[in-house]
């Protein structure tokens, strides 16, 4: 995978500075989960937030959730683009964070 913005961008993440890397993981809170993951993979870091033996949420959870929210958040909807930020974030968290699958 190729960092896709920055100062690296276009660059394989395995040949950019670790340092670098980590201060991705520690300030750009707008990270895909992807992303995240294979900085952390590059970096080595087993960083697993779900406790073991908790079973993945299924992604037929979240999405009818995340639907929802987002007609309600929606900027053609008289929400915002801030709300829809919002409601993206807390979905990719809510998929990192229970570690959702398909």
């Amino acid at each position: 995978m190729r960092m896709p913005f920055g100062k690296y961008r276009g660059e394989p993440l395995e040949d950019i500075p670790q340092r670098y890397l980590l201060w991705v993981l520690d300030n750009c809170h707008d990270l895909s989960p992807t992303l995240r993951r294979t900085i952390e993979d590059v970096l080595d870091i087993q960083n697993e937030i779900r406790p073991r033996g908790v079973p993945a949420l299924p992604m037929v959870v979240i999405d009818p959730w995340y639907r929802q929210l987002a007609r309600e958040f929606h900027p053609d909807a008289r929400g915002g683009h801030l709300g829809m930020v919002a409601v993206n974030r807390a979905r990719d968290l809510l998929i990192e964070l229970t570690g959702a699958t398909s």
